[in-house]
């Protein structure tokens, strides 16, 4: 075991001494960023760059080769990509533009991530890896031998200014070449690419090159050297041991570790012991350097170490038999988070809701049951004993459809007897509510109502309701606003109400028995119209009509607009004369101070909506009669105050 600072600090010495020993033969744009990371393009246009491995390697051996590449952060005018090369031509190579670095070398194998549509090349239009063979990138050519497929699972774009994983495995037993990006399958190739291509020769360089035209942007490569961990366990609970092991991925072999185990602990192995964690929070640190002397970034992972959940739930005060009831989780636990549950309500039904709602066909006593999970796999139960109690049951009738003013007939009876009940309860449909058994009411409306009759228990628990329909009937009958005529004028009459209709008297009308007959008068005359629905319902209404010599206009002298509600308008009264041409009023020196041509338009003594001064003046009306002659007077009123 080692302390944290004195083994960076030798780690770091280490770093700056393999980079200066890079193991990458560099040309062009290319730049080695770090130990195992290098920079192939920088952002601007027309460049090229290669890293050659300077060891070839024997393509009679399998090999698992594990990079992160990173395209850059231009999506729209982002390229041109970057490519994986075997080849037997040398470590000097390398081409601008859309060859990607790839374009002329023979005999070669390119997995190529081109980030640029090239139609000349039939490039589909997303960001696509392929595996092309000597220096050709044509998809259409007979070099094309697998893809293109879009580069990314996970979308279109893969310059989203992100490191992704960019595995090659070569298997020489099967001659298969597989090509995984994000831990995703994207292209298999199985080929005797070194009879095939390489002429017999399996001694071949390898290494990356990258490229930029007139659009351009960063593209790096890394040797990968991820720290990573998993648990030998699911369950992260006080008490229980945790193992931890190292699954970090590595370009080469991985030679040494270094474990902060955010309590104090630390270890230089690969696999640290078994852990006794006190319950919390705990930030786990992992560091590793590889055979090439390169130093990975710290890993920072969170493991926490929960508590067991302390169970419960709602209790409710009373549950009723075919009512529904809910149960909320109120489970605590003082280290982790509670993100499963398991509800047993003891009918059953179950749930996996922290808030569930059940509903008990029958009365008795259930056993419910609740399993809380935390996040890190601590699992605590509890239940209680529930009693439901039993629902009442009723039925209800009402009287036959009712008139508007008769009495309606409501009853309920009791269909269980043998559960003691508190009371009755009645909702009448319109906000009434009743607490008689067998209620009698006079709606004040008419309309079509759903009363209901409910049974409350001795312990609370209501009946379903039991409904009925409830039918008022309003005729409503409307004989008309009362009016006046000029003697001998006819009148029509507008009736409303059912469907039957009767007029009384019949004196001077039409026909008594229609809606709307037509009325001749010599006087005044008062009818009183009876409507009937067919359930036998009746209704009356009157209509007072006032008949005089004419057609004539009758003006008043005088008025007083004081507000007081009496003769506060001066409105002339037209007998005959359905129609009015206008109504014009003057002050004593021929000054327009009213006008309208509405007969239900009266004068108030104002202008312009200020009061007119006590004085006389000057109306002038005209309108034409029920035959369409003209009617016009002219005088004086009065205006007091």
């Amino acid at each position: 075991m080692y302390r944290p600072t004195s083994l960076i600090t030798l780690l770091l010495l280490c770093a700056q001494f393999v980079l200066a020993q890079s193991t990458y033969i560099l040309n062009g744009a290319a730049q080695q960023k770090s130990c195992n990371c290098y920079q192939l393009t920088a952002d601007a246009g027309n460049q090229s760059g290669t890293a050659w491995n300077r060891n070839k390697i024997n393509l009679t051996n399998s090999f698992v080769y594990t990079f992160d590449v990173n395209l850059g952060c231009k999506d729209q005018n982002g390229a041109d990509g970057i490519a994986f090369i075997l080849q037997t031509q040398g470590t000097s190579l390398g081409a601008t533009g859309q060859g990607i670095g790839f374009a002329g070398v023979s005999p070669s194998v390119g997995i190529i991530i081109d980030t640029w549509q090239n139609n000349n090349e039939n490039d589909p239009p997303y960001d696509h890896v392929g595996i092309q063979m000597n220096g050709v990138s044509d998809h259409a050519s007979p070099n094309n031998l697998a893809g293109p497929v879009a580069a990314s699972p996970a979308s279109d774009n893969i310059e989203d200014c992100q490191w992704h994983i960019f595995k090659i495995s070569w298997d020489a037993v099967a001659m298969v070449i597989d090509v995984e990006i994000d831990g995703v399958n994207r292209v298999t190739l199985q080929k005797d690419i070194v009879a095939d291509i390489f002429n017999g020769d399996p001694n071949v360089f390898w290494g990356f090159a990258g490229s930029t035209g007139g659009s351009s942007n960063v593209q790096q490569f890394c040797a990968a050297l991820r720290p990573q961990f998993a648990a030998g366990q699911s369950v992260f609970c006080e008490g229980t041991p945790v193992q931890l092991y190292d699954n970090s991925s590595s370009f080469g072999s991985i030679t040494r570790w270094f474990w902060d185990l955010g309590d104090g602990s630390t270890f230089t192995v690969k696999d640290p012991p078994i852990h006794n964690y006190a319950p919390g929070v705990y930030k786990v640190k992992l560091v590793i350097q590889d055979n090439s002397g390169c130093i990975s970034d710290t890993l920072n992972q969170t493991v926490t170490v929960g508590t067991y959940p302390v169970v419960d739930f709602t209790d409710p005060p009373l549950i009723c038999e075919d009512n529904s009831i809910t149960f909320t989780d109120l489970s605590t636990t003082r280290v982790g988070t509670i993100n499963r549950w398991a509800w047993d309500f003891g009918n059953g039904g179950t749930s996996t809701r922290p808030t569930s709602t059940v509903t008990y066909n029958n009365a008795g006593n259930y056993t419910v049951a609740l399993t809380v999970t935390t996040i890190e796999g601590c699992s605590s139960s509890d239940s209680k004993v529930m009693e439901v109690a039993p629902s009442p049951s009723v039925s209800a009738i009402r009287s036959a459809a009712n008139c508007l003013g008769a009495t309606t007939f409501l009853s309920a009876e009791n269909l269980s007897p043998l559960i003691p009940f508190n009371r009755w309860i009645w909702d009448l449909g319109n906000g009434d509510t009743t607490y008689e058994k067998d209620p009698i009411y006079t709606y004040p409306a008419g309309g079509n109502y759903v009363a209901k009759a409910f049974l409350e228990s001795d312990k609370g628990c209501l009946s379903l309701p039991a409904p009925v329909d409830v039918r008022i009937v309003d005729v409503n009958a409307y004989a008309g606003r009362d009016t006046l005529i000029a003697i001998g004028q006819p009148l029509q009459l507008n009736g409303s109400g059912s469907t039957t209709f009767t007029w009384s008297p019949a004196d001077g009308l039409s026909n008594p028995y229609i809606a709307n007959p037509v009325a001749i008068l010599s006087a005044d005359q008062t009818y009183i119209l009876t409507s009937t629905s067919p359930d036998g319902c009746m209704d009356r209404d009157t209509i007072n009509i006032k008949a005089y010599k004419g057609p004539e206009f009758w003006v008043p002298s005088g008025f007083t607009p004081n507000n007081d509600g009496i003769n506060d308008m001066f409105k002339p009264i037209a007998a005959g004369i359905p129609a009015l041409d206008y109504l014009r009023i003057f002050d004593r020196w021929g000054g327009e101070v009213f006008y309208t041509r509405q007969l239900s338009v009266g004068w108030d003594g104002t202008r312009n909506g200020k009061p007119l001064p006590i004085g006389t003046y000057i109306w002038a009306i005209s309108g034409k009669d029920y035959l369409g002659n003209p009617v016009s007077r002219k005088g004086t009123i009065t205006l007091i105050r």
